[in-house]
């Protein structure tokens, strides 16, 4: 009986892990140019598409931010935007201009979509490894929303600031 039951267990458990699916590993760092600072920093991405701005929405606070985040500790900061960007929304977005840095030290760059992005969507679901933080991807206009929801309030203005900076040119090719 407990060698039944040993058996069966094994096999639940094999069909709960084994089908499911694994995050990807991250894609290769594309930085258009290594433009300064190139220093290991926490960074995110500005991603102008159509005169509205690429926002995710994280599941604790349910307020918009930019896909960024912590370094590794071993990356530059475009290869943080980089890799940050692609756990949160999945996107392999190219790395380009640097726009600025907060009194925190994070760096933040104009970042370029990949593939056949025109703006006619405006929801992207998350993939399913961000979903814990993540709870969903958006286009937003940063002018139409108020401090309170955006996740750090008294950034809004620099926010908009670099948006401005940020070439509207349409996405690279895959």
């Amino acid at each position: 009986m407990i060698k039944r039951l040993a058996v069966y267990l094994s096999i639940s458990v094999f069909g709960l892990t084994g089908c499911s699916e694994p995050a990807p590993s991250d894609p290769a760092c594309r930085v258009k140019e290594h433009t300064l600072p190139s220093k290991i920093s926490n960074a995110a991405c500005i991603i102008r598409l159509d005169g509205q701005l690429l926002s995710v929405t994280h599941r604790l606070s349910n307020k918009f931010d930019l896909p960024g985040g912590t370094s590794d500790g071993s990356e530059s900061a475009q290869c943080t935007a980089h890799r940050e960007t692609w756990e949160e929304t999945g996107f392999n977005v190219e790395v380009g201009q640097w726009l600025g840095e907060n009194d925190n030290g994070m760096q933040y760059f104009a970042c370029k979509l990949a593939g056949n992005f025109d703006g006619s969507l405006t929801e992207f679901a998350p993939p399913n490894w961000s979903n814990t933080e993540i709870s969903s991807i958006q286009l937003i206009d940063p002018f139409a929303i108020s401090d309170k929801q955006w996740r750090f309030p008294d950034r809004l203005i620099e926010l908009r600031d670099m948006f401005n900076q940020v070439d509207e040119s349409k996405p690279q090719p895959k």
